[in-house]
């Protein structure tokens, strides 16, 4: 997510919207600078005719090239999950996590905002690896505090919970999964569906 789609989010809008509206933004803008291009171009032309399809179309254009839309984007293809490893008792959204891995990186910001908009939602982090790391590691480092932080040993274990996708994300409550998503089906619409969860 980018800085204005954060700034919908800041004025409480649902991560939907807040992704969705940009975009509408921009082919607003385009529609009213078309409409004034074709009320102050008198002449019929070519010209007239192509600055006005032109004037519609640039300002999407120019926020999809910065800002493209993703398969996974508006995603909510979770998975009913019933595994057998423990979780915690209360309603707990799990990240699962490789110590080295870019995208699981980039998942606690997301969960940083996530936290933020709904401070009682209840985080905690699975670094998935079959060797000890130390604390000074730079996962342990990058994780704020307020989320737990677990080493899980049993790789092969997780990563059958997973599929050996990562990060994954896992909705929980009462000791049992109830729902996961892998990361290219955690879109803003999964988001909002975890917000209505711990309503």
């Amino acid at each position: 997510m980018n800085s204005l789609e954060y700034f919908f989010l800041d004025l409480g809008l649902s991560w939907t919207y807040s992704k969705l509206i940009p975009y509408v933004l921009a082919i607003l803008f385009g529609a009213g600078f078309s409409w004034f291009l074709l009320v102050k171009i008198k002449k019929q032309s070519w010209l007239k005719f192509s600055s006005v399809i032109g004037s519609f179309a640039l300002p999407f254009i120019i926020y999809f090239t910065f800002f493209p839309i993703y398969e996974g984007d508006f995603s909510n293809l979770g998975v009913r999950s019933n595994s057998t490893i423990p979780f915690p008792q209360k309603k707990t959204l799990t990240v699962v996590v490789l110590p080295n891995c870019p995208f699981c990186y980039q998942s606690i910001r997301l969960m940083k905002k996530l936290k933020e908009r709904k401070p009682e939602i209840t985080i905690q982090y699975w670094i998935s690896t079959s060797d000890t790391l130390s604390r000074d590691t730079k996962i342990f480092k990058v994780i704020p505090d307020y989320f737990t932080t677990f080493q899980k040993y049993n790789k092969a274990e997780i990563s059958k919970l997973v599929q050996d996708t990562y990060p994954c994300f896992i909705l929980s409550k009462e000791g049992k999964s109830l729902k996961l998503w892998n990361n290219n089906h955690f879109g803003v619409s999964a988001l909002d569906e975890i917000e209505r969860f711990f309503n």
